[in-house]
């Protein structure tokens, strides 16, 4: 599943999920140049940010809380990934970095774009989590869809591989959060270990990537939460 040809992958990316009603149970752990920037919070680092007071982050928690308000989250949630991966440029990275044309260049492609939303959720305190969250929901369940559609392997052999993903997208989101808290050496080690799978010698297709991360967070740090999430209105910037 994970050789499959990403055309074909990129092929279903027109179709609408419809948020919650097609959403499958127990998908959450399924098988296979510097830009100054005022404040950085990384997805594992959410403790440290004191944003509101704490009658203020009750409040928005009791709020966030009701059934409705939560399933609103749910829907907008899910909604925004689907917005968020059908614009995100993966011929023009693919061609770029020569990259396999594979399922597991999609995927990992889409994890490095989605860690850069959830880094801009974690500004938002509670209600950033619960996105983060649902988004990430979304992503398992797309992954479902996609590799079912794709290869034709037995069930055991599919969940593997999907837990196998989520493995690793754990650890790529504290290995890209250590890099942007860090410095672009450290951030560098990390593209080469995780988007190029410790393959590559042409240190201006790292550079290409770690440039690329620095400009879009640039952007969604200035980026409204309104925009962003009621709005969504995201667009990833050229890769060049």
């Amino acid at each position: 599943m994970l050789c499959v040809p990403v055309k074909s992958i990129l092929a279903f990316q027109s179709r609408t999920v419809c948020c919650v009603a097609i959403k499958s149970n127990g998908i959450i752990y399924p098988k296979h140049t510097n830009f100054a920037i005022s404040k950085r919070y990384a997805v594992t680092d959410f403790v440290g940010i004191n944003t509101k007071s704490k009658i203020s982050d009750f409040i928005d928690r009791f709020q966030i809380m009701n059934p409705l308000n939560k399933a609103k989250y749910e829907a907008n949630s899910w909604i925004l990934y689907e917005k968020l991966v059908d614009q995100i440029p993966f011929d023009q990275i693919m061609t770029k970095l020569d990259l396999p044309d594979t399922f597991n260049s999609w995927f990992i492609i889409t994890e490095l774009h989605l860690w850069m939303i959830f880094v801009r959720l974690m500004n938002e305190g509670t209600r950033g989590t619960m996105i983060r969250n649902f988004i990430m929901e979304a992503l398992w369940n797309d992954v479902e869809f996609r590799s079912k559609k794709l290869a034709t392997v037995s069930s055991d052999i599919r969940h593997r591989q999907i837990k196998e993903l989520s493995d690793q997208l754990r650890g790529a989101l504290v290995g890209y959060d250590e890099g942007w808290l860090s410095n672009d050496m450290v951030l560098a080690s990390m593209v080469w270990r995780r988007v190029f799978n410790k393959e590559c010698n042409d240190p201006e297709k790292i550079e290409l990537v770690v440039k690329y991360i620095r400009k879009q967070m640039s952007i969604l740090q200035l980026q409204t939460f309104d925009s962003l999430f009621t709005k969504k209105d995201v667009k990833w910037i050229k890769f060049i």
